[in-house]
């Protein structure tokens, strides 16, 4: 009996905590956790500050891996309960402390090779004896060498790019219609030209942690195709009954200043909480709000400029068309994204916040704050008439000023971040003291990527770096947050990824 009980070996899995992904094997000797050096699972103070400097260890006994606390301050627990010393079984789950680190425990009888390694693989042996497995696919079961094979995105882009080919062919038609061919085409060169040169304001916003080029263009996408049908549906429809009940003029104030605020910005902020569900690996916080709230905004106010421009280029001509080119493209090009991104702001807090009340509320403020500036911005455009210049000066031009504020704010803030949660990786070894300061600041990153155009693969490699670090930043501080409301995050398990990723990069930059 004891020749089997050798031949056993206990495999540790951390599914929650600092160390999330990290596992150990141990055949005989002890392993231990707590946040000393000296500990085999070493957890970081700052995110799992329920776990006290030695709180538990396992042992290989006779009988089997023996698991004992170690008079921690909080406790350990194994499936739930609390426990001083007790024989480990596979499927067992040790929680240390009452919301800390969760470790999956597994026992097995290991193959006859098992002392050939693996590529990739690396064994580090002990003084006292034990084997710890530390692979890139081990640390958090994330290769980022390997290509990941997702059949559901292939067939969930298709049919995004199916549905939005639907839906701009049902706009081109509308336009045609509407427009005639020639105002069509001149709407649209009008309306389409600047974008690019407007896109570049939120490009820089989002400088230090670029969002996916694909998430960007799904968000103009949305607003341009989704947001716009969907409110000249509406609109058009509500118009036309406020005009039969009321008459024409004052059908058309009521459509402007009650149907369109509440329709446009309710499916453009549909878009930005999407963003916020369904990609929140991407979506750290209120900048990034404020970079999908300014990205669907424009496009939303694109595809709109198409129809103003050619309306008035077939009603009143050249001359028509450069006094409403000056009034969109240049006193207001970022109007619609002012308003939508009260709603982006509300987003973002709900993204930071740790507070469930918060989390739901914050967003429907966000949107009220939005459906507000659009109302008054087009009650001001009705009631002013010729006025309306001096209201602008008055009204908007301090408006857009603290609008510009905001964003320059959210930017130094998000620069401030990132250097502060990876300044733990310099005394780690992960990062060098000149790599942090080159990660944030702005022109020495670009001169970084700038000095291997040259080289491809190099500069491709580079810009993964840059973009594998910040996450990384952000992760931390996703999870400090976390843990100071005694919550949890998505972000916690994505730290070993990055930090492996972040390796295997360094050989390549």
């Amino acid at each position: 009996m004891p020749g089997e009980i050798n031949r056993l070996k206990l495999r540790l899995t951390v599914q929650k905590g600092s160390l999330s992904g990290q596992q150990l094997e141990l055949e005989e000797g002890t392993l231990s956790f707590g946040r000393s050096p000296e500990s085999s699972f070493r957890f970081d103070h700052r995110f799992d500050s329920g776990v006290s400097t030695n709180h538990a260890s396992v042992e290989f006994t006779p009988q089997g891996f023996q698991l004992t606390d170690k008079k921690s301050t909080n406790g350990t627990y194994v499936n739930g309960n609390t426990i001083t010393q007790v024989l480990l079984k596979p499927g067992d789950v040790i929680r240390l402390g009452r919301q800390g680190p969760e470790i999956l425990v597994d026992i097995e009888l290991p193959p006859p090779s098992e002392a050939i390694t693996t590529p990739g693989e690396s064994f580090t042996t002990l003084s006292d004896g034990n084997k710890i497995t530390n692979t890139i696919t081990g640390i958090g079961f994330y290769n980022p060498e390997k290509k990941e094979e997702k059949p559901s995105t292939y067939l969930g882009l298709t049919i995004g790019l199916g549905v939005a080919g639907f839906i701009a062919l049902i706009l081109t038609i509308i336009m045609f219609s509407q427009l005639g061919f020639k105002g069509t085409i001149i709407g649209g060169i009008m309306a389409f030209l600047p974008a690019p040169f407007y896109l570049l304001l939120y490009l820089w916003i989002d400088r230090y942690d670029p969002e996916p080029s694909w998430a960007l263009a799904a968000a103009f996408g949305w607003g341009a195709l989704f947001s716009l049908l969907v409110s000249f549906v509406v609109n058009t429809f509500f118009g036309s009954v406020a005009a039969a009940l009321i008459g024409g003029p004052e059908g058309d104030v009521l459509s402007a200043v009650i149907s369109a605020p509440l329709i446009e910005e309710g499916t453009k902020g549909l878009g930005v909480l999407m963003f916020l569900i369904f990609l929140r690996r991407e979506f750290d916080g209120v900048t990034d709000g404020l970079v999908y709230a300014g990205i669907v905004a424009l496009g939303f106010a694109t595809g709109e400029n198409v129809l103003y421009y050619g309306r008035t280029f077939v009603q009143e001509g050249a001359s028509g068309l450069l006094v409403i080119g000056f009034m969109r493209g240049i006193l207001s090009p970022f109007a619609h994204s002012l308003f939508t991104s009260m709603t982006g702001i509300g987003c973002g807090i709900a993204r930071e916040t740790h507070n469930p009340t918060l989390k739901i509320i914050m967003p429907v403020v966000g949107y009220a704050g939005a459906v507000f500036l659009h109302a008054l911005w087009n009650g001001i455009a009705h009631a002013a008439g010729p006025m309306f210049l001096v209201a602008y000066f008055i009204i908007w031009v301090p408006l857009f000023a603290i609008f510009v504020a905001v964003i320059l704010y959210t930017a130094r803030r998000e620069r401030r971040i990132v250097k502060e949660m990876l300044a733990f990786e310099v005394s780690n070894g992960t990062l060098n003291a000149d790599e942090l300061e080159m990660i944030g600041s702005l022109i020495a990153r670009a001169r970084w990527i700038a000095a291997s155009m040259s080289d491809k693969e190099r500069l491709q490699a580079r810009r993964r770096y840059l973009r594998a670090v910040t996450k990384l930043g952000f992760c931390y501080w996703h999870v400090a947050r976390a843990n100071a409301a005694n919550n949890q995050t998505i972000s916690l398990p994505q730290i070993p990824k990055f930090k492996a990723e972040i390796a295997a990069l360094k050989l390549r930059i």
